[in-house]
């Protein structure tokens, strides 16, 4: 996705999505996430992956026996995607303009999708989305890339190799970036071609830093209480209470609030 939501850069980004990301532990990830929902009441087993890309984040939801839909608005990664899942529901779908899918007990929407959403408007279009499709019962869980990832990782360069590929990453932010700022990074991609040749992609990402009390208010705004923000640390592990400026993500859990659930 870019900053309008056009799949444009994750069409050519999406065959090497899954070696850029290949660090990422999404067993560990999901497990955490479970006991964090189950906690919270989280009881069917119904999922609605939003900006689900390849499929990474929802195959460890299936190999726990979820029933999986997943969206995406990028049909290249949904491709991909449907390679490693071919019985999932696979729908390509603009996160600000989301129709209803079903009722789903579980809406998640990771690996920071949300802050490619350019403002306010266009974030709480897609909390009306996610609450259009959740059960009565169910629970909403996202993540949004803090303050302090737009002032370190977005902030700096950075090359890495998988299977044969390399990775530069070119941060546009800076150190004293200031909440809600726009950043950005250039990710040029190196892939062998043959007969000692390389393949060069390049493609750019977009995105908007939000701060927890307006995320909040906003849920708000879309008939979802917020019931709990945690900080996710380097390690992608899980902390209570949300910070900005220490933690690289942080992770909010929602639910309808009273009364606001249509039939």
């Amino acid at each position: 996705m870019t900053a309008d939501l056009s799949p444009s850069q994750y069409e050519v980004f999406a065959r090497y999505y899954d070696a850029f990301t290949c660090a990422s532990d999404y067993e560990a990830w999901t497990t955490a996430i479970l006991e964090l929902a189950e906690s919270h009441g989280l009881a069917g087993t119904a999922l609605l992956d939003l900006a689900c890309g390849t499929g990474k984040s929802f195959l460890p939801f299936l190999r726990r026996g979820f029933r999986v839909t997943g969206c995406d608005s990028s049909p290249a990664m949904l491709a991909e995607a449907s390679l490693k899942a071919p019985d999932t529901t696979l729908v390509r779908a603009d996160l600000r303009e989301l129709t209803m899918l079903g009722r789903f007990d579980l809406v998640t929407c990771f690996d920071d999708s949300l802050n490619y959403l350019r403002d306010d408007e266009e974030l709480l279009a897609s909390f009306q989305g996610m609450a259009a499709n959740l059960a009565r019962s169910g629970l909403a869980v996202f993540d949004l890339n803090t303050l302090r990832a737009y002032r370190t990782t977005f902030a700096r360069d950075a090359v890495s190799e998988s299977d044969g590929v390399l990775f530069a990453w070119r941060g546009e932010s800076t150190e004293d970036a200031a909440p809600g700022c726009l950043a950005a990074a250039e990710i040029e991609v190196f892939a062998p071609a043959g007969d000692g040749l390389y393949e060069r992609v390049t493609t750019r990402h977009e995105q908007r830093h939000f701060p927890v009390v307006g995320v909040v208010e906003l849920l708000g705004d879309a008939g979802l209480d917020c019931v709990a923000v945690h900080g996710v640390l380097d390690d992608g592990s899980l902390v209570e209470g949300p910070n900005d400026e220490r933690h690289l993500k942080s992770l909010f859990i929602a639910r309808h609030a009273k009364g606001g659930v249509r039939p």
